[in-house]
């Protein structure tokens, strides 16, 4: 019996800080994402919780082509809200 031989991998962990100045454009973006992948706006709708889904939407391709890498896990939360300065 032959043992199945594995690729070895590299596990990294990267972190982004962004600020969203426009809540309705990134739900937008999100939207048309959703469309790409094949979700229908209602299968869409009943995922979305907020800014933190649409985020993972548009920033998480998971398995690219060629790319030699897979992201395994993404996770989003609001760290703070800011205040309307117009």
């Amino acid at each position: 019996m032959r043992g199945v031989l594995s690729t070895p991998r590299t596990v990294l962990v990267f972190s982004i800080e962004l600020a969203v100045f426009d809540e309705e454009a990134l739900g937008r973006a999100a939207k048309v994402r959703a469309r790409e992948d094949g979700l229908s706006d209602e299968a869409w709708t009943s995922m979305r919780s907020g800014m933190s889904d649409d985020l993972v939407m548009l920033l998480d391709p998971g398995l690219m082509a060629d790319a030699g890498f897979e992201i395994l896990q993404s996770t989003c939360e609001v760290s703070a809200h800011a205040i309307d300065q117009r």
